[in-house]
């Protein structure tokens, strides 16, 4: 599996360099005679080119992957001769990103984005030019500004690199997600996502293939000696260890690297009783992998956690949000009851209540050490490991959580404040309370009249401006809700 996130820009630099016909003065023109000759101009070209390559391999971030570089050349009267163009052809499909350093004629025949790092005027008309004709374009004023445009850029073409293995009720909609986006071509039109949907009994044919191998094994034990407490049977985590192992398999088959899968048509199926496992573990030991995933075949929310893991390098959360009015201790909502906890405590305002059993370890970063865990099963009968994570333990309390609509085409986004965490015995969990901002209340209204639907990703810390920034280049609409 090629993992999105490893993904780099290719940068081509591009030298532009004016060499005039001849010696003369002029309104934008002054100097020495000998500074005017062609001869001198192109010996100070190739000094300068030397100069700025030089710094770029000094400055630029270890997400560029720079492609040969060239100079273009053109005289005053700013028409760029086909030879140089040529310069181009070698490497052009692999492009994702021009860097030039002035004008050069005629390169938005090419179709691709271009930057410059500038602190004069040129770039400022530049850009205005070729984002009014429909090209990506875009200004840094320095190298801080450019390594923080790339990395977006990076994001961007890590999504367009995604393809999510969905394993599906095969519904138009699954029945707990009515607001699913509902056009998967169309997210493939828009952002290069790809999509394979599948019935969800295949995995349980790779699972009745499977025997239990030392590998299976080694997981189990790995995952059951590194938990702080486990109240599950390893021969039950190896039941779950196979669907992980499966859906893998899965993955590798079709070229996925994201995912997601049905829960109330699974459970419905009576498979994952026959089996003794559940989806959770998978989708907390492929986020640990940094693979997006989601569970109820909601692509909603996988589309807020692939943004929020490939722009904070983080991994996610994700669950149902459930209103807590101020002072009770008591939830109830008629017809499901069973799937609703009463608070752990009471609070002196409204929160925000989240669960499910989805955490993963490298929440707080993939570069850092993982969360202590605890492992514990879904079932009253004991099988259906979850990792449970106190999420209320971590580095900070602030987490930014998010949720596409159901066109695929906005996003919501709001902060939030970690107030409690505890863990249930059964069912989804942990549960996380949150204040958030802008009210709770409000918040919830704001997902319904705006279509996104209920599921949330979340990940730690504020990431609103750096959402707002990646929008624009991505191309989705923004909701902050305050």
């Amino acid at each position: 599996m090629r993992y999105a996130m490893d993904m780099k820009v290719n940068v081509k630099p591009i030298f532009s360099h004016l060499v005039h016909s001849g010696v003369w003065e002029g309104p934008c023109r002054v100097g020495k005679p000998e500074e005017l000759e062609p001869s001198y101009e192109v010996k100070i070209g190739k000094e300068q080119f030397q100069l700025w390559m030089k710094e770029l391999n000094e400055n630029l971030c270890n997400s560029v992957n720079t492609l040969e570089p060239v100079t273009i050349r053109f005289d005053e009267t700013y028409v760029v001769p086909e030879k140089e163009f040529e310069k181009l052809d070698q490497d052009i499909n692999e492009v994702d990103l021009f860097l030039i350093t002035y004008r050069v004629p005629g390169i938005e025949k090419f179709k691709k984005p271009v930057a410059m790092i500038s602190l004069g005027p040129t770039p400022i008309d530049v850009v205005g030019f070729y984002r009014d004709i429909g090209l990506d374009a875009y200004m840094a004023h320095d190298y801080d500004e450019f390594n923080e445009l790339v990395s977006l850029l990076q994001v961007r073409k890590a999504i367009a690199y995604t393809r999510m293995l969905i394993l599906s009720e095969t519904q138009q909609f699954p029945v707990t997600v009515n607001t699913n986006i509902h056009d998967l071509y169309g997210l493939y039109q828009k952002y290069g996502i790809g999509n394979i949907r599948i019935p969800f009994r295949n995995v349980f044919d790779e699972i009745e293939k499977m025997k239990t191998t030392r590998d299976i094994e080694n997981l189990a034990d790995s995952l059951f000696n590194g938990a702080t407490i486990s109240n599950i049977k390893k021969d039950w985590i190896i039941q779950d260890i196979k669907f992980y192992k499966a859906v893998r398999q899965l993955m590798d088959r079709f070229e996925c690297n994201a995912f997601t899968c049905s829960c109330f048509g699974l459970c419905a199926s009576k498979y994952p009783m026959r089996h003794q496992c559940t989806p959770c573990l998978t989708h907390s030991l492929l986020k640990d992998e940094r693979i997006p995933s989601s569970c109820e075949e909601d692509i909603n929310v996988l589309m807020a956690t692939i943004v929020l893991m490939y722009l904070t390098k983080q991994s996610a959360f994700m669950g149902n949000p459930v209103l807590v009015k101020k002072g009770s201790n008591k939830i109830q909502q008629f017809g499901t009851p069973a799937i609703l906890f009463n608070p752990a405590r009471t609070f002196d305002e409204e929160v925000l209540e989240i669960h499910h059993s989805v955490p993963s370890t490298k929440m707080e970063g993939f570069d850092n050490p993982p969360m202590p865990y605890q492992l514990g099963h879904f079932t009253y009968e004991g099988w259906g490991t979850k990792v449970q994570i106190d999420m209320s333990a971590g580095k900070t309390k602030m987490v930014t959580m998010g949720r596409f609509n159901r066109n695929g085409d906005r996003m919501i986004v709001a902060l939030g404040e970690i107030l409690d965490c505890v863990f249930e015995e059964t069912f989804c969990s942990p549960v996380v309370y949150y204040r958030i901002k802008g009210g709770v209340r409000e918040f919830r209204q704001a997902l319904a009249r705006g279509s996104y639907g209920h599921h949330l990703a979340i990940v730690y810390g504020d990431h609103i401006e750096d959402i707002k920034k990646l929008a624009e280049i991505v191309h989705f609409d923004v909701e902050v809700h305050k």
